[in-house]
């Protein structure tokens, strides 16, 4: 049984409760959803912590979206091949059964109450509620936040578009651990064969600046800097706006698995520019006006995403989560699936970025709104880090780059009558 990290605040009868949100996209399950368990431990248990309070479920969000995510993430049990192993929130064991009857009332609530104090009647009459305990058991959770980029690219090399993202190689392979031992369910290895032994596939440095896959047919697209393919690589999948006006998707494929770093903190760490002051756009510009150092600050991230294309690009459609199913802007976030189940619905507050349409930085403000445990991130782990999915644009671009605020996450779970 899986054992999650969760302050439990115990049965609400309604009408109680007192008023009070950067990554990586994580392999998508395929087509067909699945279900997702890394089987990674989990960290001790905190203390029970009785004297938090419950927030005022205030959803700042429109409902539209809100229903929406909330039809796919039940859509995801509808479709779910296998039993996910049960999860522990406080001293109860949370099943697959619980979590699809949780998705299915929540939906019909959403769908049917229209006053905002009648669905939070509701929801807290018929739904238990647990907190992730964050870092320090205080309920303090750390939100980043990660988008769906835009990126101009082409389908053909030219001397202006000459740096590409591959397919899947055939020779990358992925090993389930738990096929040659029970005791590492959930645990994967990938690599490739060398002289008959699995060995670590090729890193960022082979590839992008030894050649290690050139001449071998798996270009798909080419951009005009490294700059914008490591966005896409970071974010996981991305909107391709072509050269003759057609837009399409870079969908996640796989990664080679290596360690992962991001080219800000390179820039940082090899003293090529000062925290303080630092920006996208800025490390961007340092590395178009500084092309010899371009190498040791790319390479500094070995991990290597592979993509499959997809056309025409659906705009209403985020990519792939996880949980094997498209994500919803401002409404899915990524969590540890160690701890927190694929499907989990949540209700999340934090201080966020207040961002226009246009993408402008108005300042910060204190956000509320319902959620959906739909994705993983390599940098999401523990009960003190949650990645929330901006969706694409310009707003979304902007604040995925501006979050990094605490907050507090909760899960919602319906009652074992």
């Amino acid at each position: 049984m899986k054992r999650v990290t969760l302050v439990i605040l115990t049965a609400f009868l309604a009408g109680c409760g007192t008023g009070m949100r950067k990554t990586a996209v994580c392999p998508p399950c395929p087509a067909a959803p699945v279900a997702v368990s890394t089987g990674a431990p989990a960290a001790a248990q905190p203390p029970v912590m009785a004297a938090l309070e419950v927030p005022v479920f205030t959803d700042q969000e429109e409902k539209a979206s809100l229903v929406k995510a909330a039809a796919l993430n039940l859509r995801y049990f509808d479709q779910l091949k296998a039993t996910v192993p049960a999860y522990t929130f406080g001293t109860r064991a949370i099943t697959t059964k619980d979590l699809a009857a949780s998705a299915s009332e929540f939906l019909r609530l959403v769908s049917t109450v229209s006053d905002p104090a009648g669905l939070e009647r509701e929801l807290k009459a018929k739904f238990d509620i647990y907190q992730l305990a964050g870092r320090d058991s205080t309920g303090t959770v750390i939100f980043s936040s990660y988008y769906e980029p835009t990126l101009e690219a082409s389908l053909s090399y030219s001397d202006k578009y000459k740096y590409p993202i591959y397919a899947k190689p055939d020779d990358l392979i992925t090993v389930n651990l738990e096929d040659f031992n029970e005791k590492f369910k959930g645990e994967k290895l990938t690599g490739r064969l060398k002289k008959g032994a699995l060995v670590p596939y090729m890193n960022r440095d082979e590839i992008d600046f030894q050649g290690g896959l050139e001449n071998k047919g798996l270009e798909l697209a080419w951009f005009t800097n490294r700059a914008d393919i490591m966005d896409l690589h970071i974010e996981g999948s991305g909107r391709l706006a072509l050269t003759d006006g057609r837009e399409i998707k870079a969908n996640f494929a796989a990664t080679n698995s290596l360690k992962f770093k991001g080219w800000m903190s390179a820039l940082i760490e090899q003293g090529l520019m000062q925290r303080e002051g630092i920006s996208h756009e800025k490390g961007k510009q340092y590395l178009e006006e500084h092309p010899d150092k371009e190498r040791a600050v790319m390479t500094a991230n070995a991990r290597y995403t592979f993509f499959k294309l997809e056309q025409p690009a659906d705009p209403e459609q985020g990519p792939d989560g996880t949980y094997g199913l498209p994500l919803t802007g401002w409404r899915s976030i990524a969590v540890d699936n160690a701890l927190v189940p694929m499907g989990a619905i949540a209700f999340m507050r934090a201080t966020m970025p207040d961002v226009d349409a246009e993408g402008n930085l108005l300042g910060k403000k204190q956000d509320s709104r319902f959620v959906f445990c739909q994705d993983t991130g390599g940098a999401i782990k523990g009960p003190g880090r949650v990645d929330f999915f901006s969706g694409n644009g310009k707003k979304a671009r902007t604040f995925a780059f501006k979050l990094w605020d605490p907050g507090q996450l909760y899960l919602l779970v319906l009652k074992n009558n």
